[in-house]
């Protein structure tokens, strides 16, 4: 898909989609749309209860865009996505040397940006990239919210 024209705010609302349709499969809802400087993205969700631990939005979309676009574009590449990464996503990420990340809900329990910003102040995970955090998060909160309330319902 080619996003040349959308906005930043566009793409978090495919992230936002993508977060829903992972609502209706009872998966954590989390969306991921991965943006290449040429405007092609990709985009997924969570397939962790479908598939396993390793499937989460954010190792989808960056396996997808490995595979499609090659290592060396994925320095080219922003990471949409509607929740704060884990440990193991950023992980990730680090290793694919992505050029941002954009995220909508912080996570206080799984969230490692904090942690990643500590490596870096000590010098350590050389690649850095920049992050905005707190995008869109409202309407990324709301999601959450539904589907917890759903499984505590249950």
């Amino acid at each position: 898909m080619n996003s040349s024209e959308l906005t930043p705010s566009e793409i978090m609302d495919i992230a936002i989609k993508e977060a829903r349709a992972a609502l209706e499969e009872d998966e954590v809802p989390v969306g991921a749309v991965l943006l290449f400087k040429d405007g092609e993205i990709f985009r997924a969700h969570n397939r962790k209860e479908k598939e396993n631990f390793f499937h989460h939005a954010e190792i989808i979309v960056l396996k997808n865009g490995l595979q499609n676009k090659g290592k060396e574009n994925l320095r080219n590449s922003i990471l949409y996505v509607t929740l704060e990464p884990c440990l193991m996503c950023l992980g990730a990420m680090i290793e694919a040397r992505i050029s941002g990340l954009v995220f909508g809900s912080y996570e206080e329990k799984f969230g490692g940006v904090e942690l990643l910003q500590t490596l870096w102040k000590e010098g350590r995970y050389p690649h850095k990239f920049p992050f905005y955090g707190g995008f869109k998060k409202e309407e990324c909160e709301e999601i959450l919210k539904t589907f917890f309330l759903k499984k505590r319902k249950k």
